[in-house]
This record gives C-alpha cells, sequence and structure tokens, in this order.
C-alpha cells in the first residue's frame, strides 16, 4: 500500500482527466438535495465510468488499482477459500507473493474486515482495488474454472469408459425406475457401498470401484453448489436434474465419516407422489371420516406414526381435497418436500431461529383458514396450534406417537391442558406403511402356528408371500400400502379424557366405539393375500398380541 491521497473523490477524477468541472458542480448540488456518495451519483449519472471511479478511490486510499483484465486469479490461491466466502466479501484471491495473499476487493470501506479472511486462508492479506462488476464476473470466473476442473479430474479418475457423470446418471436412473426414496454413498477404507432404499427397506447394488468414491461425491456435491473443499462439516444442499426426461428434486446431505463423506440423497418424484384421498389405501368408511375431519371449519386434526410411515402424503392429500379459491391453506414445513399449488408454503429455519411456534404465530396474521404444521415437537408449537384452533382455525398437523389413542396423552405432557385439548381436537389418525406381496411371485401359504395364534386368524383365509423374481429384486415385496387407525374425538371421548386422559383409559373406550386398530386393518390386508402376515405383526408390535 501507498500512502493515501488526502484529496477529494471529485479532485482526483478531474486530475485524472475523466471529469469535467461543470459535471462535478451538478453531481455536488444533486448530493447537497439528496445526499449519497458522490462517486455513486457521477456513476448514475454517467459522466464516469465505474472503472475510473475504482481508480480514483484506489489513489485516495493509497491501495494498488488492478484492471479487468489483471482478474487472473492462481488456482492455489482460489483453493485457499470457498466461493460462498469470495462472493460474500465481494473478493478475489488472485496469488501469493511474498508471503502475502493478493486479494481483489469490490470496496475500500471493507478492508476492516479482510482480518476474518487471514484467519480462513491462512496468510496475511494484500488487497488491491477492482471495479465491483468486474471483479464479480471475475470471482464466477474463477469458482467456475476450478469446479470444472475437479469434475474433469473425477473423470479422468473414472476412466475413459466410465466417466463420473454418467456413472452418478445410471445409478439414479436405477434409483428412479426403482422407486427408491433414498440412495446412500458410503465410502470405508478400501471399500465403497451404495444402497437404496425401496419400500422402505435398504438393498445394496454393485458398487463402483472404491478408488472412484472421492471422484463420485465430489461430483454430487457440485451439482448440489456445495463447497468441495470442506470434508470436515456436515452440508445440505439440492439438485434439480432430469431423470430418463422427468424432473427430479434431490435432497442431499453429507456427513464427515472416517473413510470420507457420506452422502444420502432422497428422490423427490412428483409422479410417484399420490395426492388424492381414493390412491391412499383407505376403506370407504375410512374415506367418510378423513373427509368429515378436513371439512371442519375448525379444531384441530392429528396425524401419528413413526418417521417415513407417510404422514405427509396424507396430510397433503387431505389438503388437496379442499385445496379450493374459496380457502385460504397455509403450511409450515421443515422442509417444504413438494410444491402445492395454491397454497401458501412456509420453510422452517431452525439456523436463523425460524421455527414452527415462530412461524406459525406470524401465520395467524396471514387470515388462514386452514394450517398445517409439519410437526407438533415442543410445547411453544403446541399451544399455539390449540390458539389458532380456538380462533376459528383448521389445524393439521402431525406426532410421533404409536397409536391414536396416546396421541391425546403426549398432547397433555407437551403441556396442553385437558380441558383445552377436549375444546379442540376433533381427531386423530395413526397410521403405518406395510409393503405389498409381490403379485408378479405371490403365492399362497400357511402361516405358523404361532403367528396365526397372535393374530387371532385361522389356517383357511387366504394369505400369500412372495416367492422372489427379478420383478421385485427377489424380497416377496413390490410397492407400500398404508393402514389406518382413525379415532373421531367426539363429545362422549372428550368428558372421558377429561376425567382420565391415560392411554389404556382411552385405547379402551375407543375399542368399545368399534375403532379399528392399526393391527386389525393389516390383518385384514393380511388375509386377502395383499401383505404378508408377518409383516403386520411387525410392523404393529406396539399393540397387545
Amino acid at each position: 500500500m501507498s500512502k493515501p491521497d488526502t484529496r477529494q473523490i471529485g479532485r482526483i477524477l478531474l486530475d485524472m482527466g475523466v471529469l469535467k468541472q461543470s459535471q462535478l458542480q451538478a453531481a455536488l448540488g444533486e448530493q447537497r438535495r439528496n445526499g449519497g456518495r458522490l462517486g455513486e451519483i457521477l456513476c448514475e449519472r454517467g459522466v464516469v465510468t465505474s472503472e475510473d471511479l475504482s481508480r480514483g478511490v484506489a489513489l485516495q486510499k493509497g491501495l494498488e488499482w488492478v484492471s479487468s483484465e489483471g482478474l487472473q486469479a492462481d488456482a492455489e490461491a482460489v483453493s485457499l477459500l470457498d466461493a460462498a466466502t469470495a462472493r460474500a466479501f465481494g473478493v478475489l484471491p488472485l496469488g501469493i507473493a511474498k508471503g502475502k495473499l493478493r486479494l481483489a476487493v469490490a470496496d475500500a470501506d471493507s478492508l476492516p474486515l479482510l482480518g476474518d479472511l487471514e484467519g480462513m486462508t491462512g496468510h496475511p492479506v494484500e488487497p488491491l482495488l477492482a471495479d465491483p462488476s468486474a471483479l464479480t464476473q471475475a470471482v464466477e470466473d474463477a469458482y467456475r474454472t476450478r469446479e470444472e476442473a475437479v469434475e474433469a479430474i473425477a473423470d479422468t479418475e473414472a476412466g475413459e469408459s466410465a466417466p463420473i457423470v454418467r456413472l452418478l446418471e445410471s445409478i439414479l436412473a436405477r434409483a428412479v425406475r426403482d422407486a427408491a426414496a433414498d440412495v446412500h454413498f458410503e465410502p470405508y477404507q478400501g471399500e465403497f457401498r451404495v444402497r437404496m432404499r425401496v419400500d422402505g427397506v435398504l438393498y445394496e447394488i454393485d458398487p463402483p470401484p472404491a478408488h472412484l468414491a472421492p471422484a463420485l461425491i465430489s461430483r454430487i456435491k457440485v451439482m448440489a453448489n456445495l463447497d468441495i473443499s470442506e470434508t470436515r462439516m456436515p452440508q445440505d444442499g439440492r439438485i434439480e436434474m432430469l431423470v430418463d426426461g422427468n424432473p427430479i428434486d434431490l435432497r442431499v446431505s453429507t456427513v464427515p465419516i472416517q473413510g470420507g463423506e457420506s452422502v444420502v440423497l432422497r428422490i423427490l418424484d412428483r409422479r410417484s407422489l399420490k395426492l388424492n384421498l381414493a390412491d391412499l389405501g383407505l376403506q370407504p368408511d375410512e374415506m367418510e371420516q378423513m373427509e368429515s375431519l378436513v371439512r371442519l371449519p375448525n379444531g384441530i386434526v392429528l396425524v401419528t406414526g413413526p418417521t417415513g410411515s407417510g404422514k405427509t402424503t396424507t396430510l397433503y392429500s387431505l389438503l388437496q381435497s379442499i385445496n379450493h379459491p374459496d380457502l385460504k391453506i397455509l403450511t409450515v414445513e421443515d422442509p417444504v418436500e413438494y410444491d402445492l399449488d395454491g397454497i401458501v408454503q412456509v420453510p422452517v429455519n431452525e439456523a436463523i431461529g425460524v421455527n414452527y411456534a415462530r412461524v406459525l404465530r406470524t401465520m395467524l396474521r396471514q387470515d388462514p383458514d386452514v394450517i398445517l404444521v409439519g410437526e407438533i415437537r415442543d410445547p411453544e408449537t403446541a399451544k399455539i396450534a390449540v390458539e389458532a384452533a380456538l380462533t376459528g382455525h383448521l389445524v393439521l398437523s402431525t406426532l410421533h406417537t404409536n397409536d391414536a389413542p396416546s396421541t391425546v396423552t403426549r398432547m397433555v405432557d407437551l403441556g396442553v391442558e385437558p380441558f383445552l385439548l377436549a375444546a379442540t381436537l376433533e381427531g386423530v389418525v395413526a397410521q403405518r406403511l406395510v409393503r405389498c406381496v409381490c403379485t408378479n411371485c405371490s403365492e399362497s401359504y400357511t402361516p405358523d402356528s404361532d403367528l396365526l395364534e397372535k393374530s387371532g386368524c385361522s389356517k383357511d383365509e387366504g394369505f400369500a408371500r412372495g416367492a422372489g423374481c427379478e420383478k421385485c429384486h427377489h424380497t416377496g415385496f413390490a410397492g407400500r400400502t398404508a393402514i389406518y387407525e382413525i379415532l373421531p374425538v367426539d363429545d362422549g371421548i372428550r368428558r372421558h379424557f377429561l376425567e382420565d386422559s391415560s392411554t389404556t383409559s382411552l385405547r379402551g373406550l375407543a375399542r368399545k366405539r368399534k375403532m379399528r386398530t392399526l393391527r386389525e386393518r393389516g390383518i385384514e390386508l393380511a388375509s386377502q393375500g395383499k401383505a404378508s402376515l408377518e409383516e403386520i405383526l411387525r410392523e404393529t408390535q406396539g399393540e397387545a398380541d
């Protein structure tokens, strides 16, 4: 850095010969009237260029100035700083000279912040001033070149016969064709495992050679706009791509492990999402109950079950059934999984304090008729959901409980007063996803006597199992369906849980009210040959045998 120039920027630009006195006086007059920076006013009036201004500011601050042609970044220097940080600070690492990192900056006022970059890069910084627009373009060019270089290295490692790009595309195409929900890339010492989750179960596919793991994972991170140089911290991203000509969303999650980085891709295929109540496997009486619940003017309707039991699909289907112009429907989700036309969807962002409770309070000021809360997970969210229901809104949400009766106990445990719950809770739907017997290899069989005893069935019912075939990857199962346990909350149940909100007591009353349990509904499917009895008993093992 040279000695700063004490002259005003207007005088410097005059002496540089890029500005006339009359132009300066007109700009000064505008500054007196409206305020603002003189340099910006001159640029807006078109009397000097942004490049001229940055040259003048460089003289004033005693900084070296670098032209657009001089913004040639050294690959080693670029590797010291990730793209997101370079864009956020408005800087470009040009190279290292005499132990210092030569750093082009767009704004001289940002110089006090450069100390943070010294800590990030491990080098003392020598700032150079550049035209902001030229620098922005140079940053994009430099980091795009770096990403392309990483991809080229990945392709080279993969070999000419199977480039990384085509390898990844083939894995994803297979996953989509097999209706996989997730793809797991797991590198270990000397081993690389790739697994897919189909119908809730993971199975391994023939893995690529272990030495391709870093290149394949780098390719995924580039596509998800993640920092490929950061391998010590978890990262999350998103990829939008075409697979077999169809648009697919991929949610990307990376986490560092002993052998490198484990990556999970969650596949969100709009074609596989059924948003019609008639497609959910509901019986006619269940359909009638669900439709009556979602058409209530106010109250709380809860859908319960473990992670991956299809609660989101059920809620989306309920919303879609009432998605009409005369209703305003808002959702708060973590994350928003699918875009629903005509519905306002708000994502949760815990990292910046945008949690369920905070968003829900804001949503109440948006004049909604129906509110979907992705999950009631804490006392504050439960309290606000009750408040919303009391003030004339229909609230749909989820809880993690084993069955419908235990939901009441869980809400009380979250701090909701029983009398408030009695005033607002309208219905609870518990559900599970169970695998269907593959219709291509289905065969009749008689379950073991202990299974028959547990289920209360006779051996003469129409049980079936899959023998295993190519279509079902020799698992005997193809596709899944939901089983439901629906508990409408009437006045009798309200009076009961005001006196005794224990799960056992409520379950007994619900059974007297002819509530069909998850196990009973599942056994019906098994006796029709649509699901295996073993599968049903395993998925409903929390119920009394």
